[in-house]
């Protein structure tokens, strides 16, 4: 008789058994909600980690019966990636819950299951990955790479993000920056980022890498010789207009008759460059308005440098004056000291006599 179980647990708040099953007693279902793709940088990760750590989280299945054999089997209900990968690792069990489902509440539990898995957010990740190298000072940054099935070049980008200023990273947190532009916005200070955040949010990455670098090498450069770098200047953001405005301009010309009457193509070539800038944001009008924010986003920075510096003025002024104070109330009491030593002595000589 086939081992099926090496553990059991069973818990009847949720009637479901933890067992370690055989993975060829487990049949995919008919439909998923995500099919395995062997090719994608996740799933080869995930295989390696299962290589190295084994299976850290059970896959959920359910019993049904062999409908050729009537012969107990399982049928796979959440965890495809993790059980396709650890057949390919070469497993012979993997750790399962066992639940009680009908044939019409796989899907929906399968939706379930992934409408409720929290993601970390990316920050946060890498806040626990320097904390894992800090509590573990022999730990380097390649040998985490092994361990997690990365390379050292993601274990970096990872932590590079711990650079970023708290407004940006809350930014990649909601998914309003993506992970490779905020890696190429890492690499700026901390003063420079806020500069670029309108670009991080709508260039790609193909786009904004160059734009980052090129500023980095400014800043470089101006260090290098003991200056300090020119202000960055605006450069106006490519950004495609919306389906819903491109429609309602072709049903209700607005913009482009006033586009015209200002500017005054002198060619149909002309007009329909015009055109292909207004539906890129790029036209006169658009450059004007985006020209606008740039210099009250420099001149909210300039009033937020201002803020920090009084700030830190007042700080140090408190801190001088908690200080003077803290002096003065030792000299008085010294002082107290002093006469209450020679009062004690004058009544000792006054008991002599």
């Amino acid at each position: 008789m086939r081992l099926l179980a090496l553990t059991k647990e069973k818990t009847m708040a949720t009637q479901t058994e933890l067992k370690h099953i055989l993975l060829d007693q487990i049949h995919e279902p008919d439909a998923s909600l995500r099919e395995v793709d062997r090719t994608l940088e996740e799933y080869v990760g995930l295989v390696e980690s299962i290589r190295l750590k084994g299976i850290l989280n059970a896959i959920s299945v359910r019993e049904i019966k062999d409908p050729d054999t009537g012969e107990l089997i399982y049928g796979l209900v959440d965890g495809l990636q993790r059980f396709n990968a650890a057949k390919d690792v070469g497993l012979e069990t993997i750790p399962c819950q066992v639940t009680l489902l009908k044939d019409a509440e796989v899907l929906e539990a399968q939706i379930m299951a992934n409408v409720h898995k929290i993601e970390t957010k990316p920050v946060a990740y890498s806040k626990a990955l320097l904390e894992l190298l800090s509590s573990n000072p022999l730990l380097t940054r390649s040998e985490l790479a092994s361990r997690l099935a990365k390379t050292t070049t993601w274990i970096s980008e990872r932590l590079g993000l711990l650079k970023l200023t708290e407004k940006v990273g809350a930014l990649v947190d909601e998914d309003k920056i993506g992970l490779s532009n905020a890696y190429a916005l890492a690499k700026l200070p901390p003063e420079e980022q806020l500069n670029f955040i309108d670009r991080a949010m709508t260039m790609t990455p193909q786009q904004f890498a160059p734009t980052v670098n090129g500023r980095v090498k400014e800043l470089r450069d101006a260090k290098r010789k003991g200056k300090d770098a020119a202000p960055e200047e605006f450069q106006p953001i490519s950004i495609l207009r919306t389906r819903k405005e491109l429609v309602a301009e072709m049903e209700n010309p607005q913009a482009g008759p006033m586009l015209c009457a200002e500017v005054r193509p002198k060619s149909v070539t002309d007009a329909f460059a015009l055109a292909v800038k207004w539906a890129l944001n790029m036209d006169p009008q658009s450059v004007a308005v985006q020209r606008a924010k740039d210099e009250e986003r420099k001149a909210t920075r300039r009033r937020e440098k201002e803020k920090s510096k009084l700030e830190r003025m007042k700080k140090r002024a408190d801190e001088a004056a908690k200080k003077v104070t803290e002096l003065k109330e030792q000299a008085e009491a010294a002082e107290k000291g002093e006469v209450s030593k020679k009062a004690s002595a004058a009544d000792i000589a006054a008991a002599s006599k």
